[in-house]
């Protein structure tokens, strides 16, 4: 742990929990670097629905990886985007009559925590939001607004008003 602790900042929180170093993972489980197995019940706080490295996923990413597929286009268009925006409506929206527009709010979670506060206080007309206490939010001013870790509130160096825990 001496690079982590000697070189990585102290807004770490995720590792102060589980002081080891993991260097594999399948399905739900953690290996570290001692052998010790783990069940991820963090799952890439939310990130991993599916567990880490299913073989189905992995082939299918190292696929689109080898024909220089586009990792990362934000919001521009891409045809994996367009395949699938298209397999969603023809496989979840369609059959259900249902009539939705997807967003792609960003890179991060943050950034769909800040799209929905924007959204509730304009639909709403309210500037104030009611947050569990123990959720992770991110850690942009709007995000850490709605933090109930008085540390990491803290940390943002201004006042985080207009939230209800």
């Amino acid at each position: 742990m001496y690079y982590f602790d000697r070189f990585e900042s102290e807004v770490r929180s995720y590792c102060r929990s589980f002081p080891c170093i993991f260097t594999t993972a399948r399905g739900s489980e953690l290996y570290s670097s001692d052998g010790k197995r783990y069940i991820d019940f963090f799952s890439g706080a939310g990130s991993l629905n599916y567990g880490h490295n299913h073989p189905d996923f992995k082939a299918a990413l190292v696929k689109y990886i080898y024909e220089d597929g586009i990792v990362n286009s934000l919001d521009l268009a891409s045809s994996a985007k367009e395949s699938f925006i298209k397999s969603f409506f023809d496989n979840i929206l369609i059959p259900r009559d249902l009539h939705y527009k997807l967003q792609f709010c960003g890179p991060t979670g943050t950034n769909s925590v800040e799209a929905a506060c924007k959204l509730a206080r304009k639909i709403t007309k309210r500037q104030s939001i009611v947050s569990f206490t123990n959720a992770f939010h991110g850690m942009t001013i709007g995000s850490l607004s709605l933090s109930a870790s008085r540390f990491k509130r803290l940390g943002a160096g201004v006042n985080l008003n207009n939230t209800y825990f």
